[in-house]
């Protein structure tokens, strides 16, 4: 699910095909740029669909941060009882856009019994798979219906759109700077599930409950270029060039 990433598609689109991901299905949410046009241009060996949505709740744009977050504690107060029915960790008008368009996507186009797996990996999320392994290696090798990748976020300071994403951005953080800061970061992860293990749908991090294992992160793990940059204090002490060299 996409918004105002035009700059990044490209680079997010041929990455995750060359690790092997061969069904790309994009929803443009109420979509502010040419993303569309840049997903029609793609030439990759790999099924891309475009999904795109109407505006649906509200919209953040051109917020500071402080005026943001006091959009969503109005929001939140507003929408207290659905919430609570809900009884799933929706924080904010993108989480629920994102539980509803999810559910739907997922029950009607990939569910199912099979061999297949699906990830939700949004934009600014990149699957790393050192050694030059490919997707299959982990999925292949699963013994859960669920494989878990450990959150790694990277200093994202000075990014120029106009130049290559990845290459900009090498320094993350270490496991152990993550697990001392604590405060959920050390469970943060996102998932590739097993087709037939993907309902009922949850939220975008475990995508549904159920076993599962969580990766090696030498084997597998997400790397995660939020912008602008959460401000959390944990250093990004790692220099990490693992997608440069995939690329």
């Amino acid at each position: 699910m996409s918004r105002g990433d035009s700059p990044r598609l490209r680079e997010w689109v041929e990455y995750h095909s060359r690790l092997g991901f061969d069904d790309f299905y994009i929803i443009l949410d109420n979509p502010v740029d040419d993303s569309e046009q840049v997903l029609l241009s793609l030439d990759v060996p790999a099924k891309i669909t475009i999904d795109v949505r109407a505006a649906s709740g509200d919209y953040y744009d051109g917020l500071t941060p402080a005026e943001r977050w006091a959009r969503v504690l109005a929001w939140r107060k507003a929408n207290e009882s659905r919430l609570t029915a809900l009884g799933l960790p929706v924080v904010d008008p993108l989480a629920l856009r994102q539980l509803e368009y999810f559910r739907e996507v997922l029950s009607t186009v990939y569910a199912g019994n099979g061999d297949s797996w699906v990830a939700v990996i949004d934009l600014d999320e990149f699957i790393a798979l050192p050694g030059g392994r490919r997707i299959q290696d982990i999925t292949s090798a699963a013994r859960s219906p669920r494989v878990r990748f450990l959150n790694f976020n990277f200093d994202t300071s000075g990014n120029d759109d106009t130049r290559p994403f990845l290459a900009q951005h090498t320094m993350r953080w270490a496991r152990e700077d993550v697990e001392a800061y604590g405060q959920g970061w050390e469970h943060r992860v996102k998932t590739i599930a097993r087709n037939d293990a993907l309902l009922p749908f949850t939220s975008v991090h475990p995508i549904s409950k159920g076993p599962c294992e969580i990766s090696d992160p030498d084997v597998a793990r997400l790397h995660h270029y939020k912008i602008p940059d959460q401000g959390l204090p944990i250093p990004y002490s790692t220099k990490d060039t693992t997608l440069i060299d995939t690329l």
